[in-house]
């Protein structure tokens, strides 16, 4: 399957925020006004959020491709106006099995919330979403690796009731677009929930 993208577009505007509402152009968002969805392939070029995530092109494309195969699941939050704003992407079955068995543990590998879009209960809002789809799957556990010095996610994912289980190296690769491979190493928390505490 090719896949191709148009140029990258350029940044959008910082967002102004007023209470727990969203406000650009006088219009007020609530969370209920935010549309969680699947990936269509139509979305790729939208994952790379305006060129700060260009470097994943070739794995996000990799990503739709298992997510087409029952492996992976691959959710997006989006404004009313239609810009992805959020990603949640969920690993079903993993050669590491205390991350992800197929069967009753999943493993959350990428989530993230545009900077603009922080602290304003979106995190919040879609990991709730993609436990209750997992529940409703028959999952029972949720993993996820969060990196050390990520003090923010760290607390946000404590908060919704992940607890440290362990560490991990956090050592990967991906090649860019240009065929560049790029080495990581992101010493990382792994975290777990009970999904049957919860709920």
């Amino acid at each position: 399957m090719q896949i191709s993208w148009p140029q990258r577009r350029p940044l959008t505007p910082t967002l102004k925020t007023k209470m727990n509402h969203i406000d650009f152009s006088e219009d007020r968002i609530r969370l209920a006004d935010l549309t969680i969805r699947q990936v269509t392939k139509a979305d790729l070029p939208g994952l790379e959020w305006e060129g700060e995530y260009w470097k994943f092109r070739a794995m996000f494309a990799d990503l739709y491709r298992s997510n087409l195969l029952g492996r992976t699941l691959l959710w997006v939050i989006a404004a009313p106006g239609g810009e992805l704003i959020g990603q949640a992407f969920v690993m079903l079955k993993s050669g590491e099995r205390d991350a992800a068995n197929g069967k009753d543990r999943a493993y959350v590998f990428a989530f993230r919330v545009k900077s603009a879009w922080q602290n304003r209960g979106i995190g919040s809002y879609l990991m709730q979403f993609v436990e209750d789809d997992l529940r409703q799957r028959g999952f029972r556990y949720v993993t996820l690796n969060v990196a050390k010095d990520n003090l923010a996610a760290l607390r946000l994912y404590k908060r919704l009731g992940y607890q440290v289980t362990g560490s991990r190296p956090g050592i990967w690769s991906y090649r860019d677009p240009d065929g560049v491979v790029h080495h990581v190493n992101e010493p990382a928390w792994r975290m777990l929930k009970n999904l049957e505490g919860d709920g």
